[in-house]
């Protein structure tokens, strides 16, 4: 499950928006599936941010066993009862508004008129085999991380709604039509807006959420005291975490549309531009922009949102 369903944007722009894309996808990545999604019922209420070590998520995706053994668990454990559709291109947010189920709002103060996509929604059953998954910590080294027997045969599903995606600015074409010269100085104009319904995620409720999400954040490279303390301050049947490197990114809570949101900012790297993605949640709508340089800009596009 892991196919990105809601963009088709180039590598290039990959890293601008990956987080504002996949927080509305909720992916069953193993850490996620393990620290976020058994829920009895879930909705999305609030983000919080999550720095975890990458050189812990490196070593497991270069072991090619334990990746062989994570991949067949989830296609053998994931059903999908909605196929998405193919993005549609609407003309207007009102266009969007009637092909999403629910009213987009757009950048009033926009130089132009934004390229606007809409995702069809999908939904999917997640059937737990315990002993499989407990396999994966075994082989990854972490037997000492031992799942509940209660979790065997635990049954998530997943609705996931139509989202929509506002590219302002010269961004990359949605169906990858762009020249192969597209160059950092064009794209550094780009700036997206998505937003998406909350997700609902229904799961057995006699599960303890707690101690997966411990099981989860250790999995990560968590202590057990540091994995504690974050879980017991999350109430995680109305907050999505969105985990970020620890290196080279930085973070702060800011004020944002009336709410309070979470700001993401990178320095520039490898020829890369800075960049930055700002989160928040209102009236059960997930909301996030991304663009290059300064996040200030970004920040006045949201509060200027109509």
């Amino acid at each position: 499950m892991s196919k990105t369903w809601l963009t088709r944007w180039r590598p290039a722009l990959a890293g601008l928006v990956t987080i504002a894309l996949a927080v509305a996808l909720l992916s069953f990545a193993p850490v996620r599936a393990l620290a976020v999604q058994f829920l009895g019922l879930f909705r999305v209420q609030q983000i919080t941010v999550l720095p975890v070590d990458t050189t812990r998520l490196s070593d497991i995706n270069n072991d090619s066993a334990l990746s062989e053994l994570i991949g067949q668990f989830f296609a053998d454990s994931v059903k999908v009862t909605k196929e998405p559709g193919e993005p549609t291109m609407a003309a207007s947010p009102e266009e969007a508004s009637q092909l999403a189920g629910f009213t987009v709002r757009s950048w009033n103060e926009a130089d132009s008129a934004p390229q606007i996509t809409v995702q069809d929604g999908t939904a999917f059953e997640f059937t737990i085999n315990r002993d499989r998954a407990q396999a994966i910590l075994n082989e990854a080294g972490r037997s000492d991380l031992q799942l509940p027997a209660s979790l065997d045969g635990a049954k998530i599903s997943v609705e996931i709604p139509a989202g929509v995606s506002l590219a302002y600015g010269a961004c990359p074409d949605p169906a990858g039509n762009d020249p192969d010269d597209m160059r950092w100085n064009r794209l550094r104009s780009c700036i997206i807006l998505a937003q998406i319904p909350s997700p609902t995620v229904n799961a057995p409720a006699d599960l303890d959420v707690t101690q997966l999400a411990e099981i989860g954040l250790q999995f990560t490279g968590m202590t057990a005291e540091e994995a504690r303390a974050f879980s017991q301050n999350v109430d995680w049947a109305s907050t999505l975490v969105v985990p970020i490197p620890r290196n080279g990114h930085s973070y702060e809570q800011v004020q944002v549309d009336g709410v309070t949101g979470n700001l993401l900012y990178r320095e520039t790297a490898d020829g890369v531009p800075a960049r930055y993605t700002l989160l928040w949640v209102k009236d059960s709508i997930i909301y996030a922009v991304s663009g290059f340089d300064d996040p200030q800009v970004g920040l006045d596009l949201a509060n200027s949102l109509k």
